[in-house]
């Protein structure tokens, strides 16, 4: 009989690693675009939003044209690799009708959203055959790794599993006021009590001519005062935070070298303050604005913060964080001059001071608000239709109630950093359990990440975060080998043992 032909042996086809990337602001969305965009491999990216929206987030999901973003255009490319991408996007909107801004301009965070959507759907629409999107809408409620694998559980019972999940869960609401009084927590159970200062409908309902008190002092204060006066209120507005700092407003500055030798960190938070103020009074002697100074440190505040010992990153918490702040985030001009237009005609007062109490009057129709002035002076008495707590996220991820969050710690499968600045996570996103070692395939990126680093709220350093973590979960500088296909499967009874293979997470 003749001899057969010999016929090779198709290779095997790659299995696909599967990434599932929980919250789709800008964090996430802009993490699933660089892993589209890099992906050598058969991978797919599942992005769960439990809002209406993958791409805006919270910081760019307001219709607001008056909330600006408090970086120029030109350092606001979603790609480190790619400074003028943001630019590019803008100018190519001028046959809509657009203006194009130049990179010196402070856009709408509104504009900046659609930016961030379109940056997804390009980053979609270029990647390899071998990438793929899938779009999930629900909220995570709970994860638990096993196996080599990680099951992600949805709040409306269907369960993913994937090679490795990433938490991108953005910012969370402030806390109310620690407050012992019985008075206190019936007014904060009030309708008079709007502890989310982005809830647009509860600000929307404020009478127009009735006062208004504002917890805090900062951006998120100048944003509400802006929602306000665009809703043309007339009562007065008093902003009170213990220091009664502002934001200062951004300026022009010219490029300035860092007094930091990088061979020589300081090591106290006193030593950083004292050689940042030297140089900003030698950047002004020599014709520069303090701003030039104090931007150039920005290239080496995660060395420094890495550098500093924990009781110096204490110490910079309790006594220099206000001053640091306002220094550093500062306001758009066309927004720092709307603030002090509103100061100037009395529309805007600001007050140092510590909230001492607060109390629904009779009619159940206001609040007496009483704030101990800062210095020991008469205390003041503050009657409001409402009060609305802006003071700035809440990052004590103990307090936090988040089913997700709750999960987690509960399961010992994350722990507040001893700051409570965050998650306790590693210098590469890897979250570190309660027993203090990292938990397999399970990362933390953004504001939830900032412990290891202090500074990471801000597009510059997200997007370069972002940017280094697609790498390492595609595996470019080495990373683990690609597991099955992820899967999503119905609820079942029993807790975690019934995930089978072959149902696909559905788009939707």
């Amino acid at each position: 009989m003749p001899a057969q032909p010999h016929r090779a042996h198709p290779l095997a086809a790659p299995a696909e690693r599967s990434i599932a990337i929980i919250g789709a602001g800008f964090t996430g969305s802009v993490l699933a675009a660089h892993l589209l965009r890099n992906a050598e491999a058969p991978t797919a990216v599942h992005l769960i939003e439990c809002g209406g929206c993958h791409g805006t987030g919270l910081a760019y999901s307001t219709s607001n044209s008056t909330h600006l973003l408090n970086v120029r255009a030109y350092n606001m490319s979603a790609y480190p690799d790619d400074p003028r991408h943001f630019l590019r996007w803008l100018w190519s909107r001028e046959g809509d009708g657009h203006v194009p801004p130049s990179g010196h301009a402070f856009v709408s965070r509104a504009l900046y959203g659609a930016y961030i959507k379109d940056v997804l759907a390009e980053a979609e629409a270029n990647a390899s055959p071998q990438a793929r999107l899938r779009l999930i809408r629900g909220e995570a409620v709970d994860l638990r790794p096993d196996g080599g694998r990680v099951h992600v559980q949805l709040g409306d019972g269907r369960r993913l599993t994937v090679d490795d999940a990433v938490l991108c869960i953005g910012n969370f609401p402030p806390s109310p006021p620690f407050l012992e009084s019985e008075t206190a927590g019936a007014a904060f159970a009030s309708e008079r009590f709007i502890g989310d200062p982005w809830d647009l409908g509860a600000i929307a309902r404020i009478d127009r001519d009735a006062p208004v008190v504002i917890l805090g002092t900062g951006l998120t204060m100048v944003d509400t005062v802006s929602t306000l006066l665009d809703q043309e209120h007339r009562g007065p507005i008093t902003a009170v935070s213990r220091r009664g700092l502002l934001p200062h407003r951004h300026q022009e500055a010219r490029p300035y070298k860092s007094f930091l030798h990088p061979d020589v960190l300081p090591s106290t938070v006193l030593d950083v303050l004292i050689a940042l103020k030297g140089d900003a009074r030698r950047a002004e002697a020599a014709g520069f604005d303090w701003r030039a100074a104090f931007d150039a440190l920005r290239p080496h505040h995660h060395r420094i913060w890495a550098h500093l010992p924990m009781e110096e990153r204490r110490r910079f918490l309790r006594h220099a964080r206000p001053f640091w702040e306002v220094h550093r985030h500062r306001m758009a001009p066309e927004v720092a001059d709307r603030i002090d237009a509103a100061r100037a005609d009395g529309r805007l007062r600001i007050l140092a001071g510590r909230l001492r109490d607060v109390a629904l009057t009779d009619d159940q129709q206001g609040l007496n608000i009483q704030v101990a002035a800062r210095g020991g002076e008469t205390p003041h008495h503050l009657p409001a239709a409402a009060l609305i707590n802006a003071t700035g996220t809440n990052c004590d991820y103990g307090r936090i109630r988040h089913p997700l969050v709750r999960a987690l710690l509960d399961h010992g499968l994350a722990r507040p950093d001893p700051l409570r600045l965050g998650l306790d996570v590693t210098m590469d996103g890897a979250v570190i359990g309660a027993d203090g070692q990292a938990v397999p395939r399970l990362f933390a990126l953004g504001p939830v990440s900032k412990a290891p680093f202090w500074e990471m709220t801000a597009v510059p350093e997200l997007r370069s975060q972002c940017a280094q973590a697609a790498e390492r979960l595609l595996g470019l500088g080495g990373g683990a080998l690609a597991g099955p296909m992820a899967t999503v499967t119905p609820a079942a009874p029993g807790g975690w043992t019934n995930v089978a293979p072959g149902l696909n997470a559905r788009s939707d």
